[in-house]
C-alpha cells in the first residue's frame, strides 16, 4: 500500500510537469520563428544593399566616371564598411577579370569557376545574376552576385562581389540572438555550409530547429537555427526539489529496513572501485613509476616503466642497484644519481639520465624523486617518476640545427633584415648586412632602431649619419611570443638614386638641345615675320630723305612719318622678343591671358611652315573672348607643338589633304583647343605610348615634345589626349578650365626644362 500511494504521487507530478513543459515549449517555438524571420530579413537586406552597391558601380563605369583608382579606392570604403564582402572585382563583356580589389584576389577569383560564372552571365544576359554557395580559397564557403554595366543594347561587362556566408553571420548576426541559437547556412542537401557559433548544435528534435529559404542568392540556400538547450526555471527545480525531498522521506523508511545490509556490500564495492581507481590511474599514466625501500630494493612499478625498459614487473619487484636498465657506458652517473636520491638530493628539475631497453635500444629519460611516506607518517623509502625524453632531445637538436641554417641563410642576404617591436621599436633580430650597414656589434645589447621607426612602409629613406639610400619594405607580423612586429628589408639603393641622377641630368641637356632645334626650325619664321616691318621702314624712311631733301615736307608730315617707322620698328621687337621668350629658359608666370590673341600668336610662328609645307589651315574659333589664368608662352609652346606636328604629319599626303584644323570651344567653364590634321593617323597600339618620354615615331625625332606637353597642361590643371579621325588623320586635344583659381603655392612649380620642343 506504501509502495502504490508512493508511485501515484509520482506519477501526478510527472503528469504536471510535462504539461507545464510542452507549454513552455510551444512559446518557445513562436519566438524561434518570429526571430529566424526577422535575422532573415535583415540578412538579405544587407545583400541586397551590396547587389545596390554594385549597381551603382556599374553605373558609374557605364557614364565613364569610374576610372580604376576610383574603383579601387570604392571597393576599399566598401569592404571596410561590409566586412563579409572578401574581393570585388570587375570584368569585361569576354566574362575576363579585369579589375580587382584586392588585388591579390584576382587570381584566385580567375581560378574559381563558380565565381566567374555569375559575372560571365551577367555581362552575357546583361541582368543581376548570382552563383550557388562555393568554396572559395581561404574564405570558406562564398556566394557571388554580380550586376551587368550596361550601356543602351550593349554589355559592357560586369562587377561582383564575393560575399562570405561567415561574414554575414559574424557581422550582422546580433549578440542576443548568437546567446538563444545557433544561426547557419544550409545547402539544399542540409549540409552546413557557414554557422555561428563555428561548433555545430546537435538538435534533439525538430522542434527546437526551424529553416527558412535565402534568396538572394537562392540555389536552394536556407537559413536555420537551432535553440540552445536551456535551464529548467527555479520554480521548476524547487518543485522537483519538493517532490524529491517527499519521495526521499517515503522511501526513507525502507531504506531504514535495508540499511544494515546493505552497509557490508556498499563498503566492499566502495573498497573495490578504489582500488580499481588506483589501478587505472596508475596503467593510464605515461610517466613510469619506480618505488623503492630505503636500501634501494624495487617495491612497485607500474604498467608505463614496464612499457618503457622492456621488463615484466615480477622480474623486476625486490631488485637492488644496479638495475638491469642502467646503460653500461652511463652507469657511473646511475649509481651517483641513485646515492643523491638515498641521500634526499632532489633537485627541482630531475636529472637526467640514459637508460637500455631489454633489447639493447638506449633512450632518454628526465627523473624526479621525492620520499616515500606511509599512512602512518613513516619515511619508507623513494617513489620515482621518469618521462622518455628521447624524441624531446631530437626534435630539439633538430630545432637548434634548423635555426642555424635559418642564421646562416639570414646573413647570406645582401638586404638588411630587421625586426622590431611594434610598441617600443626594440631591435629584436637582425643580419649580418643590417649590423654592418649600421656599423652594429654582437654585444652591443638592445636598443631602438630609431632610422626603421622614422621610414614608411614601402618607401625610400637617407640614412642622415651613413649618407646611404634606401628602399624600405615593411611588413606586420606575429613574433615567437605573439607580440606585433615589425618586419623590416631595406636595400642599399645608393647606386641607383645615383644612376637616376645621371640620368636626370642627361634628360636636361636633352631638352636644351631640342629647344635649340626648336630654335633653329622658328628660324624661317622670324625672318618671315620681320620681313613686313623692315620693308615698312625702309620704304617710309627713303620718302622721309627724299622729301626732305626736295624742301617739300612740313615737320607734321615728317612727324607722321617718323612715327609709322616707330610704330613698325615696335612690332618688328615684338616679334623678336615673343621668339625669344618662346625658345628661352625662364620659369612659369601666370596671369589673365585671352583665347585669341593665344592663337593669333600661335598662327603668326607657323605662317612659314605653313606656306613650306602648302598647307591650307581651316579655323572655328568659337571662343576668342574667353580668358585663362595660364602662363601664355607655355600654353603657346603647346599649341605650337601640336600643330607643328600636325604639319609634319601630312608632308607625305596628297595634295588636297593636307589641311589642319584648329578650333576652340568653350563648354561648362573649361576650354576645349582641337588640332586635327588628315595624316596617317596613330596605331591603336602606339596611343598610350606617345606621352611617354623618348618615344617618337620620327626618324629624327627624340620623343620629349608630347610628353613635355602633357605635363605643361596638368600643371594648369588640364588634359591632353588624342582621338581618331573617322576621315582619317589625328585630333589632339586639349582641356583647360577657364579663370581657374590662382593656387600656384599650392601647385608643383614647373621649371622651364618641361617646356616643349
Amino acid at each position: 500500500m506504501p509502495n502504490l500511494a508512493l508511485i501515484s504521487f509520482l506519477a501526478v507530478g510527472v503528469a504536471l510537469l510535462w504539461f507545464v513543459r510542452s507549454n513552455e515549449r510551444d512559446a518557445q517555438r513562436d519566438a524561434l520563428v518570429e526571430d529566424v524571420l526577422w535575422q532573415e530579413q535583415v540578412l538579405r537586406t544587407e545583400v541586397t544593399n551590396r547587389q545596390t552597391q554594385l549597381e551603382a558601380l556599374a553605373h558609374d563605369q557605364v557614364r565613364g566616371d569610374l576610372s580604376e583608382g576610383s574603383f579601387y579606392g570604392r571597393a576599399a570604403t566598401i569592404m571596410t564598411a561590409s566586412p563579409e564582402v572578401i574581393a570585388i572585382a570587375f570584368a569585361n563583356e569576354y566574362g575576363e577579370s579585369v579589375w580587382s580589389y584586392p588585388a591579390q584576389a584576382l587570381a584566385p577569383i580567375q581560378q574559381v569557376p563558380a565565381a566567374l560564372e555569375p559575372m560571365q552571365r551577367a555581362a552575357r544576359i546583361g541582368l543581376p545574376a548570382s552563383s550557388p554557395p562555393f568554396n572559395y580559397p581561404g574564405a570558406g564557403q562564398v556566394v557571388a552576385i554580380a550586376f551587368p554595366a550596361v550601356q543602351g543594347n550593349n554589355t559592357t561587362g560586369a562587377f561582383i562581389a564575393l560575399i562570405s556566408l561567415q561574414g554575414l553571420l559574424r557581422t550582422y548576426v546580433p549578440w542576443w540572438i548568437a546567446q538563444r541559437y545557433q544561426l547557419a547556412f544550409i545547402d539544399i542537401e542540409g549540409k552546413v555550409l557557414a554557422a555561428r557559433p563555428d561548433q555545430l548544435v546537435s538538435e534533439s528534435s525538430g522542434l527546437n530547429s526551424y529553416d527558412i529559404a535565402f534568396d538572394p542568392p537562392g540555389y536552394g540556400l536556407r537559413l536555420r537555427a537551432v535553440m540552445y538547450q536551456t535551464g529548467w526555471p527555479f520554480w521548476q527545480q524547487a518543485l522537483y526539489g519538493v517532490l524529491a525531498g517527499l519521495s526521499a522521506l517515503m522511501l526513507w523508511s525502507l531504506w531504514v529496513l535495508k540499511r544494515h545490509m546493505q552497509e557490508r556490500l556498499s563498503a566492499e564495492r566502495a573498497l573495490q572501485r578504489e582500488m580499481n581507481m588506483r589501478r587505472a590511474m596508475e596503467d593510464s599514466l605515461v610517466s613510469g613509476i619506480l618505488a623503492t625501500d630505503r636500501e634501494g630494493r624495487t617495491l612497485h612499478v607500474n604498467r608505463a616503466f614496464c612499457r618503457m625498459v622492456g621488463y615484466e614487473a615480477e622480474s623486476l619487484l625486490g631488485c637492488k642497484p644496479p638495475f638491469a636498465f642502467w646503460a653500461p657506458e652511463t652507469r657511473q652517473h646511475c649509481e651517483q644519481v641513485f646515492e643523491a636520491i638515498q641521500r634526499g638530493e632532489s633537485p627541482v628539475k630531475g636529472f637526467s639520465m640514459r637508460f637500455v631497453r631489454r633489447n639493447g635500444e638506449r633512450f632518454d629519460v628526465r627523473l624526479y624523486s621525492s620520499p616515500l611516506i606511509d599512512g602512518e607518517g613513516r619515511h619508507t623509502g623513494w617513489v620515482s617518476s621518469m618521462t622518455d625524453v628521447t624524441e624531446l632531445k631530437r626534435e630539439r637538436e633538430a630545432l637548434k640545427a634548423s635555426h642555424e641554417r635559418f642564421v646562416t641563410v639570414l646573413n647570406g642576404l645582401d638586404a638588411a633584415v630587421a625586426v622590431t617591436d611594434r610598441s617600443s621599436g626594440e631591435l629584436l633580430l637582425s643580419n649580418r648586412a643590417f649590423r654592418e650597414a649600421f656599423h652594429l656589434g654582437e654585444a652591443d645589447g638592445a636598443f631602438c632602431a630609431l632610422p626603421l621607426r622614422e621610414t614608411d612602409p614601402d618607401d625610400e629613406w637617407r640614412d642622415p649619419v651613413l649618407g646611404r639610400w634606401y628602399h624600405n619594405h615593411r611588413r606586420e607580423t606575429v613574433w615567437v611570443d605573439q607580440s606585433p612586429v615589425w618586419l623590416d628589408i631595406a636595400t642599399d639603393v645608393t647606386e641607383h638614386k645615383l644612376a637616376d641622377e645621371r640620368e636626370r641630368t642627361q634628360a636636361e641637356k636633352l631638352q636644351q638641345t631640342a629647344r635649340l632645334i626648336a630654335m633653329g626650325e622658328i628660324a624661317s619664321s622670324l625672318a618671315h615675320e620681320l620681313n613686313q616691318p623692315l620693308a615698312a621702314i625702309s620704304s617710309y624712311s627713303t620718302a622721309c630723305r627724299n622729301l626732305v631733301g626736295s624742301g617739300q615736307i612740313t615737320p607734321a608730315e615728317l612727324d607722321g612719318a617718323l612715327e609709322k617707322i616707330v610704330e613698325q620698328s615696335r612690332r618688328a621687337g615684338a616679334i623678336i622678343r615673343g621668339i625669344r621668350e618662346f625658345v628661352q629658359k625662364r620659369e612659369p608666370k601666370r596671369s589673365i591671358c585671352r583665347v585669341g590673341d593665344l592663337v593669333d600668336t600661335v598662327l603668326s610662328l607657323l605662317a612659314a611652315p605653313l606656306n613650306r609645307h602648302d598647307v591650307r589651315l581651316v579655323e572655328k574659333r568659337d571662343a576668342d573672348a574667353a580668358e585663362l589664368y595660364a602662363d601664355r608662352v607655355m600654353l603657346e609652346q603647346v599649341l605650337f607643338n601640336l600643330c607643328k606636328n600636325a604639319i609634319e604629319a601630312m608632308v607625305d599626303c596628297e595634295h588636297e589633304r593636307r589641311i589642319l584644323t584648329l578650333e576652340t570651344r568653350a563648354r561648362e567653364g573649361w576650354l576645349d583647343i582641337s588640332v586635327s590634321d588628315l595624316g596617317a593617323g596613330i596605331a591603336p597600339e602606339d596611343v598610350e605610348k606617345l606621352f611617354r618620354p623618348f618615344y617618337t615615331t620620327k626618324p629624327e625625332g627624340m620623343g620629349m615634345g608630347l610628353n613635355i606637353c602633357r605635363t605643361i597642361v596638368e600643371h594648369h590643371q588640364g588634359r591632353l589626349w588624342v582621338e581618331a579621325r573617322a576621315q582619317g588623320g589625328s585630333r589632339f586635344v586639349v582641356s583647360l578650365p577657364l579663370q581657374a583659381e590662382r593656387t600656384d603655392a599650392a601647385r608643383p612649380t614647373l621649371s622651364a626644362d618641361t617646356r616643349p620642343a
